[in-house]
């Protein structure tokens, strides 16, 4: 077609791209953000009523801890086990996913409540195998090794790298690739990686980190190390500056998350630059929205330093709001083809501002009105659980031209709960992009 045709083409149709302006709204985006614990023994019936009004809300995540301490010299009885479906079944069937742990102890007296023998937990792990592979996806993480004080994998017999190894691999085959796991502390991590040691690589894993002492002391409470990797080793605990240099690689890939704790000569002297960056570098997706109530109300008092639509915002608000992923569609452009048909050729630009990947796979589409009144629709090409924090990624499409304004929409893959963008939407779900006009 020659130039003076296309041209004569292009006045035919118009675009009107519609204003893209970023939002501070808080979005029920799945698998991010605040949670509550949950706690249960397991050797009780459930009781559904005691949680009428309290779970959900706002929340899209719940911890939810069984506590098995009871069985520690027996194995689990069918009672038991019938107590541990009916609690997976009542949080699977909300419009939430689970943070499981499972522990012998919540008393912080792990060596009184574990069994006496290692046996005894793998027997365990066997019986719960069935359970945990019937709710597997519903379960976003899978946290800890059922040892530990709360199950958090310290002071506890069990915690030898050949200890972890079976527990570990019991739960992969259990959880498969519908879950992640995460244990206490990088050094774990590494200690059942020893793969990765070279290469400094961390793909491929499905395995992540849980910290419960963020911002508890220098070391996180014990967390990281107080020596160089250099005069340490792979499997050993290192410097501060070194295992977050670490987190923030290796959680390109998968998921971090855990509770805050107070300490004055750490989180109390911090400002609010310094807590996102640690925040941002860990790539935290989830947080306990209740410990430590010190540190969050602190945060609550605490301006954001925001620009923008966060100017006044709560520092509070502004790390709640970017625990993992948050996307933003940053620009949309149309051009106008002739093909077998005209065809409209889209462009969509999506940044992701959150702390964190999405690390499940979602659907992106346009959807528009065609002249009759039929609403259309057709998939964008783009990969938003690839886009990593402060990063942007570019989506195509071609469609049909239609007088009508076209929306931008989003939803998780497996079950199509939706996604939304932190773009101000005027109460819809999906965001104008624009509207189509033939002139």
């Amino acid at each position: 077609m020659s130039k003076g045709l296309f041209g004569l083409f292009e006045k035919r149709w118009k675009f009107q791209k519609a204003a893209l302006s970023e939002s501070a709204e808080e979005l029920r985006n799945p698998v991010r953000g605040w949670y509550q614990i949950y706690s249960f023994q397991v050797e009780e019936p459930f009781a559904e009523e005691k949680l009428l009004g309290c779970v959900g809300g706002a929340d899209v995540l719940a911890l939810v801890f069984l506590d098995i301490g009871a069985y520690r010299d027996r194995d689990l009885d069918p009672q038991a086990l019938s107590n541990i479906r009916a609690i997976l079944k009542y949080f699977a069937e909300r419009p939430m996913d689970m943070i499981l742990r499972i522990a012998y102890d919540h008393l912080g007296k792990a060596q009184e409540r574990e069994p006496f023998f290692f046996q005894q937990v793998l027997g365990h792990l066997d019986q719960l195998g069935p359970v945990l592979s019937e709710f597997a996806g519903h379960i976003f993480v899978y946290q800890g090794a059922l040892v530990g004080n709360w199950g958090e994998m310290h002071t506890s017999r069990f915690l030898s790298t050949d200890n972890l190894e079976q527990i570990s691999s019991a739960l992969v085959g259990f959880l498969g690739q519908q879950s992640f796991l995460a244990v206490r502390r990088p050094m774990y991590w590494r200690a059942l990686h020893p793969m990765y040691c070279q290469s400094r690589e961390y793909s491929g894993t499905r395995m992540g980190l849980f910290d419960d002492a963020i911002f508890g002391s220098a070391t996180h409470l014990g967390t990281f190390g107080v020596k160089p990797e250099v005069e340490m080793g792979w499997d050993d605990p290192w410097l501060p500056e070194e295992e977050i240099a670490f987190e923030e690689k290796l959680c390109q890939y998968v998921p971090q998350g855990g509770e805050v704790v107070y300490a004055q000569e750490t989180a109390g002297s911090l400002t609010f630059q310094e807590t996102v960056e640690c925040l941002r570098r860990m790539r935290l997706t989830y947080l306990n929205r209740v410990h430590d109530e010190r540190l969050l109300n602190r945060w609550k008092e605490m301006p954001s330093r925001g620009n923008g639509p966060w100017a006044g915002v709560s520092a509070y608000d502004y790390i709640g709001r970017h625990l993992g992923y948050r996307f933003v569609v940053k620009s949309v452009s149309v051009k106008f083809e002739k093909m077998e048909d005209i065809a409209c050729k889209w462009e969509i630009s999506i940044e992701n501002t959150g702390f964190a990947r999405c690390y499940q796979e979602a659907e992106v589409w346009l959807e528009w009105t065609d002249s009759g009144g039929r609403v259309c629709t057709k998939e964008v090409e783009i990969k938003l659980d690839r886009i990593q924090p402060g990063e942007t990624g570019v989506g195509a499409c071609v469609t049909l031209p239609a007088e009508s304004s076209v929306y931008l929409y989003a939803r998780r893959k497996k079950d199509e709960m939706p996604l939304y963008f932190a773009n101000e939407t005027n109460g819809k779900r999906g965001v104008l992009m624009g509207r189509l006009t033939q002139s």
